[in-house]
C-alpha cells in the first residue's frame, strides 16, 4: 500500500506546471489546483486558487494567492468564461492576486462579476469593506480599480479602462455560522 501511494505522488509530483487544463467532456465538472502553497516562497508551488471546471469553461475561482494569475493563463481559463469567484478568507496567500485579476477583468469582461467572500470577524474585515479598502476611487490602496465598487474612472482618460468601461463587481458577503 505505501509502495502505491508512493507511485502516485510521484506521477502528481510529475505532471508539468504548466501543462493545459484537460478539456472536459460535455457536462462533465472537474476541479484543477491552480496552487496549493501557502505563504511562505516555494519555487514550485504558487498560492493557493482553484478553478472549478464545467464542460471545457472554467466557471468558478476559488481564492487568487500570490502567483495564481499567471497559473490562470497557463490552465488557458477564460476570465470571460467565469461566473463567479468565491474568496474563502481575508490572508494575503489566497487573495494578493485579486487586484491583478481584476486589473486584467477590466480589459476582457463587459457584464458583472459576481464575487463572494467572507463576513467580518477580530481578524479582518468583512468582504465588502475589504474590497472598498481596497478599490474606493478616492481613499483605496489601488483606485484604478474604483470602477469595479461603481466608482468613476477619472485617472486614466483614455483607454480600455477609462470611464464606464471594464468589469463591474456584484459583490456578496457570506456569513459565518
Amino acid at each position: 500500500m505505501l509502495r502505491s501511494i508512493i507511485i502516485g505522488l510521484l506521477t502528481v509530483i510529475s505532471i508539468p506546471t504548466s501543462a493545459p487544463a484537460q478539456n472536459c467532456e460535455a457536462e462533465s465538472v472537474a476541479v484543477q489546483i491552480l496552487g496549493s502553497g501557502g505563504p511562505r516562497i516555494d519555487r514550485f508551488r504558487v498560492s493557493t486558487s482553484y478553478l472549478l471546471w464545467v464542460s471545457d469553461q472554467a466557471r468558478v475561482l476559488v481564492d487568487m494567492g500570490g502567483g495564481a494569475l499567471g497559473r490562470f493563463g497557463q490552465a488557458q481559463a477564460k476570465l470571460t468564461d467565469l461566473s463567479l469567484v468565491a474568496v474563502s478568507h481575508l490572508h494575503p496567500d489566497h487573495i494578493s492576486d485579486l487586484p491583478a485579476f481584476l486589473w486584467l477583468s477590466h480589459e476582457v469582461r463587459k457584464e458583472p462579476l459576481a464575487i463572494v467572500g467572507p463576513s467580518g470577524n477580530d481578524a479582518a474585515p468583512d468582504f465588502s469593506t475589504f474590497l472598498s479598502r481596497l478599490f474606493d476611487e478616492k481613499s483605496g490602496a489601488f483606485p484604478v480599480l474604483g470602477a469595479t465598487l461603481g466608482g468613476k474612472r477619472r485617472d486614466i482618460p483614455s483607454g480600455p479602462l477609462s470611464a464606464g468601461g471594464g468589469v463591474r463587481l456584484d459583490v456578496g458577503v457570506v456569513a459565518e455560522r
